[in-house]
């Protein structure tokens, strides 16, 4: 009984995995060449990050991930951590008042 229990926890969690695209916002790139590299080399070799594409004209990168392996949270700690910039969540960056009056 406890291995077909053990078993169907494997199954659900496997089944309930899935592919998240998540939007970063990074501040502190200076460069279009090396800065957009330094981020991608930071993250792409991390176990569960499937691809990092970053554009120096948005001060983003769009990171896709299977959400079993790693969180959104750690990609963001870990890029960071490896590159020094300010790295955050795009869906969580607040809107300055001038931005909203004025347009970025």
């Amino acid at each position: 009984m406890k291995r077909i229990i053990l078993v169907l926890s494997i199954i659900t969690a496997l089944m309930s995995a899935k592919e998240v695209v998540k939007t970063y916002n990074i501040d502190g790139m200076m460069c279009g060449m090396n800065c957009p590299k330094k981020v991608v080399n930071s993250i792409i070799d991390v176990e569960g990050v499937k691809s990092c594409d970053v554009s120096f004209e948005n001060s983003n990168a769009v990171v896709t991930f299977d959400d079993a392996k790693i969180d959104e949270q750690t990609i963001a700690k870990t890029i960071a951590k490896e590159t020094y910039y300010k790295v955050e969540l795009a869906s969580t960056k607040k809107e300055s008042f001038w931005t909203r009056l004025f347009g970025k």
